[in-house]
């Protein structure tokens, strides 16, 4: 018993020297706005000559340590002859940022020989917020020109063939019930995987008013009539029910309003 007291001893000790070995760094190459090319793989292992203090060179060895997160602008590509999408990744310029992201230990060499990445060409398109909110008001009570973002749009950035997949940029979904007023707030895009947003966030709002109904009788028309041709409408009249909020209520006229047919 008092021997194995005094080999854990030993080996705790040992564990908190600082050592210099070859361990395996997990990563991650993170795609950010200011990168001109998307990485199609972004996770990948990195065998490093490392300095370390032994516990967590341990950790390294056994796999029990997190990704060290490198973003793709911070490194430099060398394109490879005979290839389009694929390049070479410089080694000092991974060094540099694997020292930035791993701060536990202290890279002295990067050993492997052949450091390639596969990329694809982006595009950076200008795309159109879409609401996920549900906004129910209560009776009596109406919505006015829909909801409004701010800003209305966002630039997207991802492969082409991503892009291409897309026609707007969606918000989380938020429900709203039974309102008696205006309701303004911020809110979650939706991070789509593959590409990215310039913004994450986009403020809205929604103007809730008290409104009444007004029933109007209107006369039905007939809307581009080819020449020499005629129609018999059935009926000539047709009965409209429109809510109006209470403060545009005397703006609504008649003689503006009309029932068509094309």
């Amino acid at each position: 018993m008092f021997l194995l007291i005094a080999a854990l001893l030993w080996y705790g000790d040992k564990l908190g020297g600082r050592y210099t070995t070859e361990v395996v760094v997990p990563i991650e190459v993170r795609n950010d706005f200011s990168s001109k090319l998307w990485i199609e793989q972004p996770l990948g292992e990195v065998n490093c000559r490392v300095e370390g203090i032994g516990g967590k060179l341990m950790a390294y060895k056994l796999k029990m340590v997190d990704r060290a997160v490198i973003p793709m602008s911070q490194l430099t590509l060398v394109p490879v002859r005979g290839q389009d999408r694929v390049f070479r990744v410089d080694k000092s310029s991974l060094t540099g940022a694997l020292a930035a992201a791993v701060k536990d230990l202290r890279i002295h060499e990067i050993l492997d020989t052949a450091l390639t990445i596969g990329v694809s060409p982006v595009e950076i398109r200008r795309m159109p917020v879409r609401s996920r909110i549900e906004l129910g008001t209560a009776r009596q009570y109406m919505l006015v020109d829909g909801i409004v973002f701010d800003p209305d749009s966002v630039a997207v950035r991802g492969p082409r063939v991503v892009l291409d997949s897309m026609e707007a940029v969606f918000t989380r979904r938020r429900k709203y019930k039974d309102l008696k007023a205006s309701v303004a707030g911020r809110i979650d895009l939706e991070q789509r995987y593959g590409v990215l947003l310039s913004d994450k966030q986009v403020d809205y709002r929604a103007e809730v008013v008290p409104f009444t109904q007004h029933t109007l009788e209107l006369p039905v028309r007939v809307d581009n009539m080819p020449e020499g041709m005629q129609a018999t409408i059935v009926p000539s009249r047709v009965t409209v029910v429109v809510n109006v909020p209470l403060r545009a209520y005397e703006r609504i006229l008649e003689e503006r309003l009309h029932a068509c047919e094309d």
